[in-house]
C-alpha cells in the first residue's frame, strides 16, 4: 500500500513536471537611454500631451509575434510584452520625445499656465518582424498645436534588418519606435511633416 502511494505520488510529480512550461520572459520597448534627461539644454517652451496610442487589432497581442517564411505566425507564450502593446509603444514614444525635445508629457495632469500644450495622437498600422529578415513599423500621427496654429497629420514608415533571437528582435523593435519618435519630434519643432 505504501509503495503504491509513493509510486502514485512520483507519477503525479513526473506528469506535473513534464507539463510545466518554462517561465515567460517579459520585454519592453522603453530603453534606459530614452529615460535619461539632459540637464544642459534649455527646457522647451511647450509641453506635450501624448494620447493613448492606437494599434491595428491584428498587432494588439500580449505575445511577441514573428512572421515565418511560409506565411505562418509564431506566437510564443514565453515571450510577452510587459504591458499591452499600445501602452508599451506610448511609453517608449513619450520617453523618447521628452528626452529629445527636453519637455514633459502632461497627460493626466494640469499643464502649466505659461506653456502651450501640443497634443500628440499616434496610430500604428504596422509593427511586424519577419524571422531572420526585417522588422517594420508604419505610423500616422496628429499634432494639435492650438486653436490658432491648428493640426497637422503626418505618417512615416521604417524598416531595419533583423537577425538573431528574441532579445535581438526586441532591440530592433525598440529602435523602430525611436525612429518614429524622432520623426514626430521633427514635426513638432518644424510645425510640418518631414
Amino acid at each position: 500500500m505504501k509503495l503504491a502511494r509513493t509510486a502514485s505520488a512520483a507519477f503525479a510529480l513526473l506528469v506535473l513536471t513534464g507539463c510545466a512550461s518554462s517561465a515567460p520572459h517579459y520585454y519592453t520597448l522603453t530603453t534606459a537611454a530614452d529615460g535619461s534627461t539632459s540637464t544642459t539644454a534649455r527646457p522647451a517652451p511647450f509641453v506635450l500631451r501624448v494620447k493613448p496610442v492606437t494599434v491595428a487589432e491584428r498587432l494588439n497581442q500580449p505575445q511577441l509575434v514573428v512572421h515565418q517564411r511560409n506565411g505562418e505566425l509564431l506566437i510564443s507564450d514565453n515571450a510577452l510584452w510587459a504591458a499591452p502593446l499600445p501602452e508599451e509603444i506610448r511609453a517608449a514614444l513619450t520617453a523618447r520625445l521628452e528626452h529629445s525635445l527636453n519637455t514633459t508629457d502632461t497627460s493626466g495632469l494640469t499643464p502649466p499656465a505659461d506653456k502651450p500644450v501640443i497634443g500628440v495622437r499616434v496610430a500604428v498600422g504596422q509593427f511586424d518582424v519577419w524571422q531572420g529578415e526585417k522588422a517594420t513599423i508604419a505610423a500616422t500621427w496628429q499634432l494639435d498645436f492650438s486653436k490658432e496654429s491648428g493640426q497637422i497629420t503626418c505618417q512615416t514608415q521604417h524598416q531595419r534588418a533583423v537577425q538573431g533571437g528574441t532579445q535581438e528582435r526586441v532591440i530592433i523593435q525598440q529602435k523602430l519606435v525611436q525612429d518614429v519618435a524622432d520623426d514626430i519630434a521633427v514635426s513638432v519643432l518644424r510645425h510640418r511633416c518631414g
